[in-house]
């Protein structure tokens, strides 16, 4: 691999990226010149909670199979995508701290030229050890997720027989203290709580509490219904959102032009939402990201999405695909 790959795309590679994504979404092209961001590499869906509004959580939905990402899928991975300056997410399903090799690969990643490699953990690992492991890494963001400012709301919402609001509440001032111990800004470090009923009024507290912590930022993170395919999850969110899920949506879904999922085992999927892998594009053990991304499978979603018609499992009853009216956008100059 030259030393262009290595560092990674530049701003002009970027701009033109950019550019070409916005052409082929807004000329309703199914097939594309831009190439995929990489939204989200999933480091493991293995977790040792059991949140009421995850699929992997209470009650577990999810079938397919549970396991960790190898050396090999990663540096396949790392071989056939382009990276850019938004964080890609080094984990999707799971507790990233269950994956044995989790700061090796981060290396591996970092050093192959991901600009913005990101974590979202729970908390519940980040003892002393883990938290200096990742204030040694090269590691950009960390998202801790604590949802809840109270024992009763937290316990409620991230069902556990180990782990207790106490000890996660620790266990990121700890981090945020070692952090300041060190005099260091990496990783950038967020704190977030998922907003619905039971926690919408913790908000308030919680972005008090953990802005004096020492937190970079405070995130209060929508609501996902997961494309309506879990029943009765819509019932966890505000009253607002459920308002909101009920509208169809009225825009191509613009992650089918921009981005993709990439599982622990290489399987490809068109987003976040598609927890099953339902819905796969390719897999990289035995395709080229390229393939993949100008294969046969997507171009039909996107040819069924501009013509709303996708009736597809993950697609069909989504509300919050992002999408906006199309515009006719005029060719680069050359």
């Amino acid at each position: 691999m030259g030393e262009k790959a290595r560092l990674g795309p530049g701003r002009a590679s970027r701009l033109r990226n950019e550019f070409w994504r916005e052409f082929g979404y807004h000329h309703g092209h199914v097939r594309v010149r831009n190439r995929p961001s990489v939204f989200a590499l999933e480091s493991t869906n293995l977790c040792n909670l059991r949140c009421v509004m995850c699929p992997r959580g209470e009650p577990d939905v999810m079938d397919r199979s549970l396991g960790s990402m190898s050396d090999e899928v990663l540096d396949r991975i790392l071989d056939e995508a382009r990276f850019f300056d938004d964080p890609c997410y080094f984990h999707w399903f799971g507790e990233p701290l269950l994956h044995p090799r989790l700061f090796e690969q981060i290396e591996r990643a970092k050093s192959r030229g991901v600009p913005n490699l990101a974590i979202s953990t729970n908390a519940t690992l980040l003892d002393a050890d883990r938290a200096r492991s990742i204030l040694e890494s090269r590691l950009d963001t960390l998202v801790i997720s604590i949802d809840g400012a109270t024992k009763e709301v937290y316990e409620r919402v991230r069902l556990s027989g180990l782990h207790e609001y106490e000890q996660v509440v620790e266990n990121a001032r700890r981090f945020l203290a070692a952090r300041r111990a060190m005099a260091i800004a990496r990783p950038r470090t967020i704190l977030s709580i998922i907003v619905m009923d039971e926690t919408e009024p913790d908000l308030v507290e919680f972005r008090r509490l953990w802005e004096r912590a020492g937190a970079d930022e405070v995130q209060f993170k929508p609501f996902h219904t997961w494309a309506s395919q879990v029943d009765g999850v819509i019932e966890l969110a505000t009253a607002a959102d459920r308002a909101r899920a009920s509208i169809p949506r009225r825009n191509p879904c613009r992650f089918l032009w921009e981005s993709v999922v990439i599982a622990w085992n290489g399987l490809v999927v068109p987003c976040c939402n598609d927890y099953d892998a339902k819905e796969v594009l390719g897999d990289l053990k035995v395709q080229s990201l390229d393939e993949i991304w100008n294969g046969e499978r997507i171009q039909r979603l996107r040819r069924d999405e501009l013509a709303g018609c996708n009736d597809s499992t993950l697609c069909a009853g989504c509300t919050q695909a992002p999408g906006h009216t199309r515009q006719r956008l005029w060719p680069i100059r050359r």
